[in-house]
């Protein structure tokens, strides 16, 4: 055969890393949405705040229309994915544990709160800001998310973000009251002059209808409809990120009203209250470390009430600025930034300790076996 033969060319094919990429940067996103929301928001709010502003000015009988929708829909979400099975576990175990996160996030870290009050931070509107934070229940999903991959107790961290947050509607606003009324003396404004007693009533109002209403409709709706329950379940992140789109929402309106003033503010300013939420995490988990030790409190139990008792809710505090009269305490987002600088300050903190922890109890475990064999 005197045909001249083909030379068989071997095809090289290159993988396409396209999908793999695409991947990895929607986890990225998803993962870090409500920090890169944050990030959104403040961009947006400084540099075109006439849409939020305008937005936020959408009232009703003193209701801001936008914003009140907006932490209608983050509660009745968080009712809806509330689980009775868990709740119930966490009755049965953990007693002692969940009796001392009760007092100690609804009643001896907002203490902290008259601290800060008295501290000269300026603009005046960040000590509110501070203590207002510190007088908030603990976390409504990122703490039990830090637990779960704590390897502690879950279904404990439920129960204590269920009865805080349900309890702190009717603490925050007398709490929050008295520390201003601590700290009247020594800020100069008009609160001094004003009935808080009466504010404290109002909010309390607000708050009844926009946080305890909602997540007993969420709750009620998910037991007697079960398509909710199974849907809740199935799209739990989409959900989750339902959530804090609107929680992000309600941080760009709040800083969108008080563009002027932030951008007027000093940057040491800024850095004081960085500071400040270090230092407020660092004492909440020294104060319930060392008190979970002295109680008896172990194990996934003390892993629970320690972080849960160390983190303070966002939305709440959001919530609660929002019905602020600002005439007595100032623009609604000079209040709002040592809120959102704590709140990512204690994720920040606790999700590398969270990773220690899982480890230190993968290796008792370890042992533990060992031993048996």
């Amino acid at each position: 055969d005197s045909r001249p033969r083909l030379r068989r060319r071997h095809i090289i094919t290159m993988p396409d890393t396209q999908p793999l990429a695409a991947a990895r940067a929607k986890k990225f996103v998803v993962d870090n949405f409500l920090v890169l929301g944050f990030c959104l928001a403040l961009t947006i709010g400084l540099s075109a705040p006439a849409a939020g502003t305008t937005i936020a000015g959408w009232s009703s009988g003193g209701w801001s229309i936008v914003q009140t929708i907006a932490v209608i829909i983050i509660f009745i979400i968080s009712g809806a994915t509330l689980k009775t099975e868990e709740i119930a576990q966490a009755l049965q175990s953990g007693r002692g544990a969940l009796a001392y996160g009760l007092v100690s996030i609804l009643g001896v870290t907002p203490l902290l709160g008259f601290i800060h009050i008295n501290i000269p931070y300026t603009p005046v509107q960040f000590r509110y800001g501070l203590a207002l934070f510190c007088a908030v229940p603990t976390t409504l999903t990122s703490g039990v998310t830090l637990v779960r991959n704590a390897k502690g107790n879950v279904a404990l961290a439920l129960m204590l973000t269920v009865s805080t947050n349900l309890l702190g509607v009717f603490t925050v606003p007398f709490y929050f009251n008295a520390i201003a009324r601590s700290g009247s003396s020594t800020l100069g404004t008009s609160a001094s002059g004003r009935d808080m007693g009466s504010q404290a009533v109002d909010l309390l109002v607000k708050l009844l209808c926009t946080i305890l209403v909602p997540i007993c409709a969420g709750k009620i709706a998910r037991e007697m409809i079960p398509v909710i329950a199974e849907r809740a379940a199935k799209h739990k992140q989409e959900l989750t990120l339902t959530n804090n789109s609107c929680l992000i929402i309600v941080v760009w309106m709040s800083i969108s009203k008080s563009a002027k003033q932030l951008l007027s503010t000093d940057a040491g300013s800024i850095f004081l209250v960085i500071f400040a939420g270090i230092a407020t995490h660092v004492v909440f988990l020294a104060i319930n470390y060392g008190a979970t030790g002295a109680l008896g409190i172990s194990g996934p139990e003390r892993v629970a009430s320690v972080m849960m008792s160390s983190q303070k809710t966002l939305p709440v505090a959001m919530t609660v600025i929002s019905y602020l009269d600002e005439d007595v305490f100032g623009t609604s987002g000079l209040i709002a930034i040592p809120c959102i600088i704590c709140h990512l300050t204690q994720l920040f903190m606790d999700a590398p300790l969270a990773t220690r922890l899982a480890k230190r109890f993968a290796a008792a475990a370890a042992a533990a076996a060992a031993k048996l064999t």
